[in-house]
């Protein structure tokens, strides 16, 4: 559902081809994200299949295969629109966790102070590269919603950090 929504909501802001749906998915969640481009292939195919999405075009740049060009089409705004809604009536607080950390008292304890430092040190790298994009790219509303998700959530996991260091 979540890749749908997101192929649609890009659509929506203009004709893409495959390659450059996942290029804005990068450049606006960098590697917070793991979509592969299978998974946005098969879902611009479902979608075509289904009459939200058509091609309206090709690209050839020399040297590289020809790539089609998708727009989205009445039916797939409203199914858009459908999805969006349902996915927050639903309401559920998900984000991808990262499970292996359950074992993290089975390092050793020079193991675990490298893990804590390089952590923290990666997590403030990011806090300030999303701080550098909302200002420097004056964002729109959209993109801005999930920079300051992101950044409260690392934030969150800053103290977090913090917490086992102390114990």
């Amino acid at each position: 559902m979540k890749i749908e929504i997101t192929i649609l909501g890009l659509l929506m802001e203009g004709n893409l081809y495959g390659y450059e749906i996942k290029k804005k998915i990068v450049e606006r969640l960098e590697d917070y994200v793991d979509i592969k481009f299978g998974s946005i292939y098969y879902a611009i195919k479902k979608s075509v299949e289904n009459g939200w999405v058509k091609r309206v075009g090709t690209e050839k740049e020399s040297g590289n295969p020809e790539r089609y060009v998708y727009e989205i089409l009445p039916a797939g705004k409203k199914h858009y629109k459908k999805l969006l809604k349902q996915y927050f009536d639903t309401n559920f607080i998900h984000f991808d966790v990262d499970i292996v950390l359950m074992f993290f008292d089975n390092l050793t304890e020079e193991q675990k102070e490298q893990f804590l430092e390089e952590r923290t040190s990666l997590i403030k790298d990011k806090i300030d590269s999303i701080k550098d994009k909302i200002e420097k790219d004056a964002v729109d509303n959209s993109y801005r919603h999930i920079l300051s998700y992101l950044e409260h959530h690392l934030k969150a996991e800053l103290g977090w950090l913090k917490t086992l260091k102390s114990s």
